[in-house]
């Protein structure tokens, strides 16, 4: 969930050297920060842990002579500050489809506006490593969706229990890759977006490398995953004896 906070709070109210960039209002985000079902308390929340990130270790990954080094050491920091929230925020997006507050069809299309309106932002400042980042952007938001409606779909409990059994080390790798990924894209976007202001290009363009190698993975692991909760491709693989029970 971490596209409409950097739109809510850091893209719109300054848009540092963005010349030409399209528009975005405030009202229209609100919109789709409200469609997700997300409390104001918690987006609150959450942008703060953001900012932080962003004064802490995405300044220092940003600034860092050795940025491998930096980047290993910050993103269990990153992890912590940022993981909590995230999980609280995907668990109000599913209590409010549950009390039919919103629909599942309403927070597929809060999400997908929202990772049109950032990556238009993204491409409209002609970085070269632009699509790097938009592709990024784009495995960021499947994992939103493919959290929320296989929970919405299942249950959280039932989930939980097909991951347990079946894809427990391979849901940790995705989790690793998630974090990793937004990690590097959150860093390289902050700095191509204007909302760092003192950064090494280098390292900016290695992140958003980085960030593109990082979704690879996780785009890689979803669809592992969707393969092994599925019932029927999940007694498939095993009768084909590629799954050992």
């Amino acid at each position: 969930m971490l596209a409409p906070v950097i739109l809510q709070q850091y893209l719109v109210p300054k848009p540092v050297g963005l010349v030409g960039t399209a528009a975005i209002s405030m009202g229209r985000l609100g919109d789709y920060v409200t469609a997700l079902g997300i409390s104001n308390d918690l987006v609150g929340n959450i942008t703060n842990a953001f900012r932080d990130a962003l004064d802490n270790e995405v300044y220092a990954v940003l600034n860092a002579e050795d940025v491998t080094n930096t980047f290993l050491i910050d993103l269990p920091i990153f992890t912590g500050r940022v993981i909590n929230l995230m999980i609280r925020s995907t668990q109000d997006v599913v209590r409010g489809i549950s009390l039919s507050k919103i629909s599942i069809n309403d927070f597929n299309r809060a999400e997908l506006a929202i990772s049109r309106e950032l990556a238009r932002l993204i491409r409209s400042t002609n970085y070269p490593h632009a699509e790097d980042l938009v592709y990024a952007l784009s495995m960021l938001i499947e994992y939103d969706l493919w959290v929320v409606n296989n929970v919405v779909r299942y249950g959280f409990n039932e989930v939980v229990s097909r991951i347990n059994e079946r894809a427990l080390n391979e849901a940790g790798e995705a989790s690793a890759y998630l974090m990793a990924t937004a990690f590097a894209w959150y860093s390289s976007t902050s700095a191509v977006l204007g909302m760092v202001r003192e950064y090494r290009e280098g390292n900016r363009d290695l992140l958003a490398r980085w960030s593109r190698e990082y979704a690879d993975e996780l785009d890689a692991y979803i669809d592992t995953l969707d393969l092994l909760i599925n019932d029927e491709t999940y007694e498939a693989l095993v009768e084909e004896g590629v799954i050992k029970q």
